[in-house]
């Protein structure tokens, strides 16, 4: 009964054009046809049982919790159940974040077995109700004032900044509702008043909508779930997103599918097919269109007219140009209708994309400047769209596009790989949507008549318990069989834990990328070996090293290359490496053959102190023989200085080859910390 009772749904959705009764009919007695009758249609059955049946009956706030969760679009979510206690989290700004146990666990303490469990959730996740003492109280009857406060947070959004009095005055002055008496708002709310307030909105004469966008970013070619260094459980892995996707679009009308770039590369599964899996899977999702993000061009151009054309939905880029023209499998940006208003979608990707990506695939393309191509797109649908969105796979400059570019309602930023509530910049909301299929973001619009009267945004986290995309789960199994009868030789093993994560390669001496370097160094008989944190991708644990562990950590089609440098080069490189501190940047360097002192406290461009090579200090004017990877000696991130050297030897091995046979040749390895990068004023 209880459950029948959450039923509430769209239920009071405006109640004549959804089952063609009036609002008098449902709160009063007579129902043309009979009671028995219209009790058959469900969302009528659940609409008079909320205002009819026992209309003076109090409404509970778990209830409270289902019906706006129901009328408003908002997301169910089933919580995470543990043993023991875990801090409840919401989000993270630090890139180097990252999922666990605490993003999913239940947001009150009271909730865990309720059978609205999940509707209260969704009232959490958009902040439609206070933390407050860590208990949400579900069963008890719901004051008038709890009512139009969550009420209010729902329609308008609190990420606004304004508090719950000016919040309601909106209601009463949109709506006509929210001005109540404090003894008012103290008193129990009846399901016949929950009924009359909701009416007031979703049946308003200039007519409300709700247009959902669900938003992805930075998958990475994630189809299959991991488990973080600081996590128990796996996260993330399409199945579970797409099965919430598609059950969220089943139950929801109005709901636009979007990504903000980098999803088909980066894994062993999806590299190995060039992205194909990701593609399939995000038809079956239903995909509007997506961003195209810098590392979209981690493969040749083929690739990606071979997935443009494979994928049912856009690829947007309005500053790709590839030999001068704007090629055809791009589109600049895409119109949407929903709810009959109009969403202009526009695509944008980093004008120094060039940099982050191999030479050889971005042979021939240019990259606009990309507030100037923002700025063209935004002028040529102002006015004719309800609402502009971006799809801006733009880095450090997603913050900066509001600053630059007026007349962007929602920008959903890609490449910065964080977790964040919508911050208002300019006139303009940034979205962060996180990062390797490890959340969702949900982004309810709300219209009267054609304006844009507010908004509301959650994440929903995949974890473990979620369910998964039966569909989904087979085509990934499929593609990760294939792969695995390839990639499951062993090829050496490791008696300790071989660091590859983000916070270390990126920051400071890692055992793993010591490894790398020396592997580098051995295939090339160099003086020294450069290798950028940022192309090691994952961390191995102690036991056999497979081949499949070499793909995981290297993902990338990277060559060994050696060129002459001299000392000056070497020390100018190294600056590069470390201007970025304390910003987990891809290009700090870990190094074989010299070791490296840097000052943190000193400005970029002049923070190398001292730098050995072997046990002698190097000679600033000596030519050095050095190893790297071609993306480094093509003069990608920002490695200018090397594009510039003399090419010795272009070996043609990949660089997960080099390690693989160094790992072979080797059999069991142990690297340890050696001091071969010393910071100076470290970053806490």
């Amino acid at each position: 009964m209880e459950k029948r009772r959450g039923m509430l749904g769209r239920v009071i959705l405006s109640l004549v054009v959804l089952i063609g009764l009036s609002i008098s009919v449902c709160l009063g007695a007579a129902m043309p046809g009979g009671a028995q009758e219209i009790a058959t249609r469900s969302k009528a059955a659940a609409l008079c049982e909320l205002a009819a049946v026992r209309p003076d009956e109090p409404i509970t706030r778990a209830e409270v919790a289902d019906v706006l969760v129901s009328s408003f679009q908002l997301a169910r979510i089933k919580p995470l159940i543990t043993a023991e206690p875990v801090q409840k989290k919401f989000e993270y700004a630090d890139p180097l974040g990252v999922i666990d146990e605490g993003f999913a666990v239940p947001s009150a303490s009271d909730i865990d077995s309720h059978p609205l469990v999940e509707s209260i959730e969704g009232l959490y996740k958009v902040r439609a109700v206070d933390p407050g003492d860590g208990r949400f109280r579900p069963d008890e009857g719901a004051t008038v004032g709890f009512f139009l406060d969550a009420l209010a947070r729902v329609v308008f959004g609190v990420d606004r900044g304004a508090d719950a009095q000016a919040l309601q005055a909106l209601l009463n002055e949109k709506f006509g509702i929210g001005a109540v008496a404090a003894e008012a708002a103290d008193s129990l709310l009846t399901r016949r008043q929950a009924a009359r307030y909701l009416n007031a909105i979703l049946g308003h004469s200039d007519g409300f909508a709700t247009v959902t966008v669900l938003v992805t970013a930075d998958i990475h070619g994630h189809l299959e779930p991991y488990k973080p260094g600081t996590s128990e459980r796996f996260i993330g892995g399409m199945s579970r997103m797409a099965e919430f996707v598609t059950a969220f679009k089943a139950a929801n009308p109005n709901v636009v599918l979007l990504d903000v770039g980098d999803a088909p590369y980066n894994s062993n599964v999806a590299n190995m097919f060039q992205g194909k899996p990701v593609i399939e899977v995000m038809n079956i999702m239903g995909y509007d269109a997506m961003a195209i993000g810098n590392h979209d061009f981690d493969y040749p151009q083929d690739a990606m007219k071979r997935n443009a054309l494979l994928a049912d939905f856009p690829f947007l880029s309005a500053n790709t140009y590839v030999d001068g023209l704007y090629p055809a499998h791009l589109l600049p940006r895409v119109t949407l209708e929903r709810a009959g208003r109009t969403i202009a979608v526009i695509g944008l990707t980093d004008h120094s994309s060039a940099a982050y990506t191999h030479p050889n695939n971005v042979k021939g393309i240019t990259f606009e400047n990309h507030f100037a191509a923002a700025a063209r797109q935004v002028e040529a649908v102002r006015g004719k769209a309800d609402v502009v969105i971006t799809l801006a796979h733009l880095h450090g400059d997603n913050y900066k596009l509001p600053e630059r570019v007026a007349g962007i309602d929602f920008e959903f930023g890609g490449g910065n790989d964080v977790v964040a509530f919508p911050q208002l910049i300019g006139d303009t909301w940034l979205i962060s949507a996180g990062k390797h299929s490890e959340a969702v973001g949900v982004l309810n619009i709300n219209f009267l008549g054609r304006d844009i009267i507010g908004f509301n945004f959650g994440h929903v986290f995949i974890t473990e318990n979620l369910p998964e995309h039966q569909g989904v789960a087979d085509l990934i199994a499929d593609y990760a069989a294939e792969l695995d009868v390839k990639m499951g030789e062993v090829i050496g093993s490791t008696s300790v834990f071989l660091d590859g994560e983000r916070a270390t390669v990126r920051l400071k001496e890692s055992n793993l990328g010591n490894l790398v370097a020396d592997a580098l160094a051995a295939v090339a008989g160099a003086d020294i070996a450069l290798q950028n944190g940022g192309g090691v991708r994952a961390s191995i644990q102690p036991g056999p090293i497979t081949l499949k562990d070499a793909y995981t950590i290297l993902p990338f089609d990277n060559r060994v290359v050696v060129i002459e440098a001299t000392g000056d080069t070497i020390w100018k490189a190294l600056e590069n490496g470390v201007g970025p501190y304390p910003s987990a940047a891809g290009q700090f360097l870990q190094v074989s053959g010299m070791k490296y002192t840097f000052d943190a406290a000193k400005p970029a461009g002049s923070r190398i102190v001292s730098v050995t090579v072997g046990d002698e200090p190097i000679e600033l004017d000596k030519v050095y023989r050095v190893v790297a990877n071609d993306f480094l000696t093509g003069g990608g991130d920002f490695y200018t200085m090397l594009a510039e050297c003399k090419v010795v030897v272009d070996t043609k091995l990949w660089l997960r080859d080099a390690f693989t046979e160094y790992i072979k040749a080797v059999g069991s390895v142990a690297p340890q910390l050696e001091g071969r990068i010393t910071i100076l004023n470290e970053a806490k």
